[in-house]
């Protein structure tokens, strides 16, 4: 099973999405945010990544997420 982890597009901060690239692979749209240690997927209003299983990197995203004061959720 592989978790998720979302977070509300309109929630992002003005200086992330200046920063953010993006690209259209097939019919996703990726992007990436500076710092972020994972490319995530726009969804609807959400932006989608998935939740690592690797410690090291699972941590560098939920403190990515907290050093913006995103709210999240995983979904499994």
């Amino acid at each position: 099973m592989t978790a998720r982890t979302y977070i509300q597009a309109a929630d992002i901060p003005r200086p992330l999405l200046d920063t953010a690239a993006r690209r259209v692979d097939g019919t996703q749209q990726l992007v990436a945010f500076i710092g972020c240690p994972i490319t995530g997927t726009e969804v609807d209003d959400e932006i989608e990544f998935p939740f690592p299983r690797s410690p090291e990197i699972r941590d560098s995203l939920i403190n990515w997420l907290c050093h913006w004061g995103l709210s999240f959720r995983v979904e499994m």
